[in-house]
């Protein structure tokens, strides 16, 4: 039988097992120390614990911490503090990225991947580009968290790095919970946001999970079906219509702030006319905050970066139509860690 990942489990899931494997419920009375080590140090060793022989012997042979190796690591000094890009190793030899972003003010945010590849093809993504090689685990998930920790705690998570999370949706709500967990990492959910193109069925999950806190993002960059079929051809499963009324019913506190992203394509998506269109989405969606996050060229560009100048014009147009907007400051571009350029270093296939 496999070794459970530490990872992959919450403290009370993993008392259960340890009760379990020891019966008499005497080594198991240590679970609760072994994953708060894990997933707060990443760290495993029974002998190391004080467990007796035989309590270490038990848990070696159930338990497993198994980590990615950092295949690669990039750096970007930015204005608020240096950025940190890992192109990290997984067992069977697929390489994902997450992102390690400063914030100001001593904060900062980890952008975290669920899957390797994504299969919506986005075009302007280099994700995408890539296909859809696997969805991550749970504990490959939690193990992007546990080691940007050994740095650094994340004052957020996002999980916007590489893939669609709801098309992992298994993988997404299991880590959550082990991120969430009080005896663990204890992050409050309104600490997480969940990033989706418009994966209706997976907003109505989280919905009903029971995550009342947990925070929402909708990338849209087109809000005609039309156009948004040309610029994320993979995404159009569902019309942009049953999208909205999703939101609506994922909408379970009133202080809650959708986001809206919208990654400003010049000469595709930045005429009035897209304005407009996006005033008229946000229409019935409640409170909402409209990210505009200026496009950043990978290896086959589809349009070029915006200039301030069109950044700024377009960020008045949705102001001028009542809409709260956030100016997303463009980090990471020399080092493709931005956003829609994660992929574009270290990718490899199984065996290569």
């Amino acid at each position: 039988m496999p070794r459970l990942d530490l990872l992959a489990c919450t403290s009370a899931e993993l008392r259960q097992r340890a009760n379990l494997w020891f019966g008499d419920r005497k080594g198991a009375g240590a679970a609760l120390a072994v994953h708060r080590r894990a997933t707060r140090q990443g760290v495993f060793d029974p002998a190391a614990d004080g467990l007796g022989p035989r309590a270490a012997q038990v848990w070696s042979e159930h338990a497993c911490l198994e980590l990615p190796a950092i295949a690669a690591s990039l750096q970007e000094s930015t204005a608020t503090g240096d950025l940190h890009k890992r192109a990290l190793q997984l067992a069977d030899g697929l390489v994902v990225e997450s992102v390690h972003l400063p914030m100001g003010r001593g904060r900062s945010s980890l952008c975290v991947s669920t899957q390797a590849g994504c299969a919506r093809a986005c075009t302007f993504c280099e994700t995408g580009r890539l296909g859809l090689l696997r969805n991550l685990t749970v504990a490959e998930i939690v193990g992007q968290v546990v080691l940007q920790h050994r740095d650094e705690r994340p004052a957020t998570l996002v999980f916007q790095g590489m893939g669609e999370p709801l098309d992992n949706l298994d993988g997404l709500l299991g880590a959550i919970a082990v991120l969430t967990d009080p005896a663990g990492l204890a992050y409050a959910h309104d600490r997480l946001t969940v990033c989706t193109v418009g994966h209706v069925p997976g907003i109505d999950a989280l919905a009903h999970a029971g995550n009342k806190r947990l925070n929402l993002s909708l990338s849209l960059n087109a809000a005609d079906d039309r156009q948004r079929a040309a610029l994320m051809p993979r995404s159009v499963r569902y019309p942009l219509v049953e999208i909205a009324a999703a939101l609506q019913r994922y909408r379970r506190r009133k202080n809650l702030a959708l986001g809206i992203h919208w990654c400003l394509l010049p000469g595709l998506n930045d005429t009035p006319a897209d304005a407009e269109r996006i005033a008229a989405f946000c229409r019935d969606l409640g409170r909402v905050l409209v990210h505009v996050i200026p496009y950043n060229p990978g290896t086959a560009p589809v349009t070029r970066a915006p200039g301030q100048a069109e950044i700024d014009r377009f960020v008045a147009l949705l102001r001028d139509r009542g809409l709260p907007v956030r100016r997303r400051m463009t980090k990471g571009r020399s080092v493709m860690a931005a956003c829609g350029q994660l992929g574009g270093i270290g990718t490899a296939t199984p065996g290569t």
